[in-house]
């Protein structure tokens, strides 16, 4: 809840790289970003009830495609996120204006230079994962900007107090009943959609799944009541994995991490 960030892992073996994979490698996030998109409707007036239509659409020339290429005809909001619609993703973004989107990204805490291009609805624009994972901590927050810091204090030998990080008051960025229908919609994608890998017995958990284009990049990013945490995976040199979804090793990893730090927390 404060911002401290309690564990960041960059890399397989500092020894031989010291490039920190959380907060320098920039990759594309995939459907991981549509919780910005979405957000951004909400904020629009939208509601997880409100329908749109999952059918082949074509902005300019572009024509966003589902993964798997099926098209279900009218589902409500909620639906279209825990499915992961990329032509839904892309119809929202367009009707409330993709500026709104990438500046409540930009809000929320990505630092990365973002796009107003329609595809960025579909999460095209390069951002570190501790900038996804610092947007996810605004709707665990309730609506409160999420500032992460990874050092509380510094002090000499002698105990002296050199550094404090300066407890700073979280500003309302977001509407709290906004959050909630996002935290609401997320924890779907968790109990019945793409997500399911993450659940963590006992907890709540919401979250969404990304993998880009041609197996580049998968993530999970997600948060219980006590920790928003985030979970990237993909080679360095930008090489499709073996078929790796978000779903898939990010949302374990996810899983095995939140277990591991909600342990002995009722």
């Amino acid at each position: 809840d404060t911002g401290a960030i309690r564990a960041m892992v960059g890399g397989r073996d500092y020894a031989k790289s010291q490039f920190n994979r959380a907060t320098q490698a920039r990759r594309q996030p995939g459907s991981a970003f549509k919780a910005f998109v979405w957000a951004a409707a909400l904020e629009d007036g939208m509601t997880p009830g409100t329908v749109r239509y999952d059918i082949p659409i074509k902005i300019g020339n572009w024509q966003p495609r589902n993964y798997g290429g099926e098209y279900r005809g009218p589902v409500t909001l909620s639906e279209a996120l825990s499915k992961s619609l990329n032509t839904v993703s892309a119809q929202i973004g367009t009707e409330i204006g993709i500026e709104k989107v990438t500046s409540l990204a930009r809000e929320f805490g990505i630092t990365s230079p973002l796009h107003n291009y329609p595809s960025i609805t579909l999460g095209t624009d390069e951002v570190t994962l501790l900038d996804m994972t610092t947007g996810y901590g605004v709707f665990a927050k309730d609506g409160l900007q999420m500032a992460p810091y990874i050092i509380e204090e510094i002090r000499n030998s002698k105990g002296d107090l050199l550094y404090s990080n300066p407890i700073r008051n979280a500003p309302r960025i977001y509407p709290e009943n906004l959050a909630q229908d996002m935290t609401g919609m997320l924890n779907r994608v968790v109990v019945q959609a793409t997500g399911r890998g993450a659940q963590v017995p006992r907890w709540d958990v919401a979250g969404k799944t990304g993998t880009s284009q041609g197996w580049r990049d998968a993530w999970f990013i997600g948060y219980t009541t006590r920790y928003v945490g985030g979970v990237w995976v993909g080679n360095d040199d930008d090489k499709p994995m073996v078929e790796v979804t978000g779903g898939a090793m990010p949302a374990r990893i996810f899983q095995q991490m939140m277990t591991a730090a909600l342990e002995g927390i009722d």
